[in-house]
């Protein structure tokens, strides 16, 4: 089962409609202003609001992220987003995996979902799973991701 890491990635600290591009910078280990340029720039291209669905297809596409579709129990109920490592390969859970649910995105790493709320019982709709690295992001600037850690291991702490 997943835990939450309770973090605001956005640099004002604000919480306003910016969840995809919370989730593509955690994604991409880049700044949210320059995920929010990704956004803004695909949204120029193609017509769409720059949060929509279809400019996040566009950029993690070009990312070399792979768009799965609804996962289902056996049962054939949905799984829920603190259920995603039951689903999804270690190896692709310590990569990152960015997962839709009900007009909102969540990113999800290792053992734990990030999010500004507890997203954790919302049902999943799909996901994106990590196919290739097409290296189509590589000259933006990383943010320092020993830093999230750091504060995601020092959340866990507080929890427990």
């Amino acid at each position: 089962m997943l835990e939450l890491f309770k973090v605001n990635v956005n640099p004002h600290h604000r919480k306003t409609g910016d969840c995809s591009t919370r989730a593509l910078c955690s994604l991409l280990g880049c700044k949210w202003e320059d995920a929010l340029r990704l956004q803004c720039e695909e949204s120029i291209k193609t017509g769409y609001d720059v949060t929509s669905r279809q400019v996040m297809e566009a950029i993690l596409a070009k990312a070399g992220w792979y768009k799965r579709p609804q996962p289902r129990k056996g049962d054939g109920t949905k799984y829920e987003v603190r259920e995603m490592d039951n689903v999804v390969h270690p190896a692709l859970l310590a990569k990152g995996i960015i997962v839709n649910v009900a007009c909102h995105y969540v990113f999800i790493r290792g053992g734990t979902y990030w999010d500004t709320w507890d997203s954790g019982y919302h049902a999943v709709g799909n996901y994106f799973e990590w196919a290739q690295d097409t290296h189509a992001f590589d000259d933006l600037p990383r943010r320092d991701l020993k830093k999230d850690k750091v504060m995601e291991i020092k959340m866990r702490k507080r929890v427990l």
